[in-house]
């Protein structure tokens, strides 16, 4: 029988919340923690969260300002991520997402298999190519060049994790040959979005699959069906794949029909089941987390 698991998806949680969470969901059965990230919050934007099906040309709204309102605490993921390795053994960790275009790929390249050490190879790196324009042009960074540095940077972490010196020749980089790490590391690297251009980049070089926002099971099916007829027409079918998907709500009935559909990696939102409320007793957020993972079967219960 396929293996069933459920992990976490944070954001804006205080570092002591966020380690408070990592301790009892692995304690609880939970499979991993991802790291949402941004790097500023602009005070203006036009832009709208990708769980927004419609682009209205009105001011942002309240599901906008939950991600990048001017009370949303973000910090860096990898500072975090570290600490949530040092404070378990077996929760795996991973970037929901990495905006990896916003990064020179050596230090991204750093980063992760720094993480992976670290973590003793419990780290999974999620990227995506970034929706919000004003976050690439503070830090003076094309926004319409996105999608193709993705691309290359993705070509360049694979050199990197393999071990050994390498160079490289691009459109966006180039260097010539050097280290990052001694050893191969196995990053599994998990490409986000639900578009077709991140749909289409799955299919050619991702090891797995993590949709934007949360998602109706009709909808993830969809975009699975898109996904697999990629791979098919990219010969890359045969590879080893997972889906890691988001659900819209932790009911367990949800849940369930996730799992009847064969969707083996659910991600809950973390504010849906550990209230990024700093008002509410630890306590009472426990009790909360040990509810749902009885009713959802956790083993460790």
């Amino acid at each position: 029988m396929t293996r069933r698991t459920i992990g976490i998806t944070t954001y804006d949680y205080t570092p002591t919340d966020l380690l408070n969470l990592a301790v009892h969901a692995e304690r609880l059965g939970f499979e991993g923690l991802w790291f949402g990230e941004h790097y500023v919050i602009p005070e203006r934007y036009d832009g709208h969260h990708p769980s927004r099906k419609e682009t209205p040309a009105d001011k942002n709204d309240a599901r906008d300002k939950a991600i990048l309102g001017e009370q949303v605490r973000i910090y860096d993921p990898w500072f975090l991520l570290g600490a949530v390795a040092g404070a378990t053994k077996r929760l795996k960790i991973g970037t929901a997402i990495c905006i990896a275009p916003m990064n020179h790929p050596l230090l991204l390249a750093r980063h992760t298999a720094t993480a992976h050490d670290v973590s003793g190879g419990r780290f999974l790196l999620g990227t995506g190519a970034g929706w919000l324009k004003e976050e690439f042009d503070a830090v003076g960074i094309p926004f319409n060049e996105r999608g193709s540095r993705l691309d290359e940077i993705i070509e360049v972490l694979k050199k990197a994790w393999a071990g050994g010196f390498f160079a490289h020749e691009g459109k966006h980089f180039r260097f010539d040959s050097l280290q990052i790490t001694p050893h191969p590391v196995k990053v599994p690297l998990v490409c986000g979005g639900n578009t077709g251009p991140a749909l289409r980049r799955v299919a050619e070089v991702a090891d797995a699959w993590i949709n934007s926002a949360m998602v109706a099971l009709d909808e993830a099916e969809a975009l699975r069906e898109v996904i697999e007829k990629e791979r098919q027409a990219r010969g890359t079918a045969r590879r080893p794949f997972d889906y890691y998907v988001r659900p819209q709500s932790p009911d367990p009935d949800l849940i369930e029909r996730f799992f009847a559909a064969g969707f083996d990696n659910l991600v809950l939102w973390g504010p849906n089941i550990w209230p990024n409320d700093d008002t509410i007793p630890l306590a009472d957020k426990v009790a909360g987390l040990e509810r749902v993972a009885r009713d959802l079967g956790l083993a460790a219960v």
